[in-house]
Formats: C-alpha cells, sequence, structure tokens
C-alpha cells in the first residue's frame, strides 16, 4: 500500500501547478475592442460600388487626406448639431416650421458638409452619417 501511494506522488503533477502541456496554450481570447473613426468634412464625391452600395469621398478641412468611406443606399442620413438655417428657425418661431424630412445616404451631393462615424476593420463601412 505505501509503494502504491509512493507511486501515485511521484507520477501525478504538483498540486496548484498546470501541466507543462497546459502552460503552453495561450490565454484565453480577450474581447477584442472596436475602434471607430470619424471624419467631418465636404463630400468630393458620390460614387456606386455595387448593388446598392455607395463610395462617398469626404474632403476634411486643412491638412488631413481625404477619406473614403462606403454606405448604403439607404442608410438614413441624421441632422448634425447646429444645422439649422435662419429660415428654419423664424419657421420655428411662426409656427410654420417644415415637416422633419428623412434623407439617405444616396440622396447625399458633391458641396455638401457631413460627418461620418465609421469602422475601418471592415472596409470603412459608415457607421452613422449626420447633414450639417
Amino acid at each position: 500500500m505505501l509503494a502504491s501511494l509512493l507511486l501515485l506522488l511521484i507520477y501525478s503533477p504538483a498540486i496548484g501547478q498546470r501541466p507543462a502541456q497546459e502552460a503552453s496554450t495561450p490565454a484565453p481570447k480577450q474581447l477584442l475592442s472596436k475602434q471607430l473613426f470619424a471624419v467631418r468634412g465636404k463630400i468630393v464625391s458620390v460614387k456606386s460600388h455595387g448593388k446598392g452600395l455607395l463610395i462617398i469621398a469626404i474632403r476634411p478641412a486643412k491638412d488631413f487626406a481625404e477619406v473614403s468611406v462606403i454606405a448604403r443606399e439607404n442608410d438614413l442620413v441624421g441632422r448634425g448639431i447646429g444645422s439649422i438655417s435662419d429660415s428654419e428657425l423664424f419657421g420655428l418661431l411662426t409656427g410654420d416650421a417644415p415637416d422633419d424630412e428623412t434623407i439617405t445616404a444616396a440622396e447625399l451631393g458633391e458641396g455638401d458638409t457631413i460627418s461620418v462615424i465609421y469602422d475601418p476593420q471592415i472596409q470603412n463601412r459608415a457607421v452613422e452619417i449626420y447633414l450639417h
């Protein structure tokens, strides 16, 4: 009985230690953080990129490089802060404000000032678009 106990202690791994095979395996996958980018500027061009997709080229202010993002034609475009013009403000005061129009990415044109939040990990896919 003493001999079997001795053999059990010799051939079993030490308590609290991992076997050598487990120690070499990597730690469990950590959650990947998602990094989003944003750009604000004037639209330089809007081109079709296959079925229902657009490539929107945006030129930011000052010394930044032009950015191209991919958006679906039916992506909704929100209103950016400060996008109310004087005539719209006058309409709000008089009660003749136009209904909130929703526009899509397909309705954007060259020269429009927009802000886009996009994901560089999936080919600069637009997440949110705002018109200013």
